[in-house]
């Protein structure tokens, strides 16, 4: 099976009391078999949003229990010549998000996501977009 970047707007969304049971169980399952990595960007940005210490210590708890993608120097500048290349293709999306979805598609991993910017991104690259089961 194809490991998984799950993007800020589906950790977020898990941790809300009124989370969809397939969404909790999908990141139950994932989690188990240790099929999720993650990016800087998305631990920075989870993190960004935690309202209190408390929070801080829980997050860093889950998010270090998981794989870390690292990225290399020379990505930077592939990341530059690939959202020129979006932005050409009349695709403007923000930065964090290019780099999510450049990750995923260097790697070969599947992205779990709530965010239009990389459904428009999944449609003119090889992004491939890991779907929840229908419920």
């Amino acid at each position: 099976m194809t490991d998984v970047i799950v993007d800020t707007s589906v950790w977020i969304a898990s941790f809300r009391a009124t989370a969809q049971p397939v969404l909790l169980k999908t990141m139950r399952e994932l989690i188990g078999e240790g099929r999720i990595l993650v990016p800087g960007i998305i631990q920075a940005e989870l993190l960004r949003g935690a309202k209190n210490v408390k929070e801080v210590q829980s997050l860093h708890s889950v998010l270090s229990s998981q794989k870390y993608l690292r990225v290399e120097e020379s990505f930077w500048h592939r990341l530059g010549y690939f959202t020129s290349q979006l932005f050409l293709q009349g695709i403007n999306v923000p930065l964090p998000d290019a780099y999510i979805a450049l990750l995923a598609i260097e790697n070969d991993l599947e992205l779990l996501h709530y965010d239009r910017h990389f459904d428009l991104i999944a449609g003119r690259t090889k992004l491939k977009v890991f779907k929840l089961p229908a419920q």
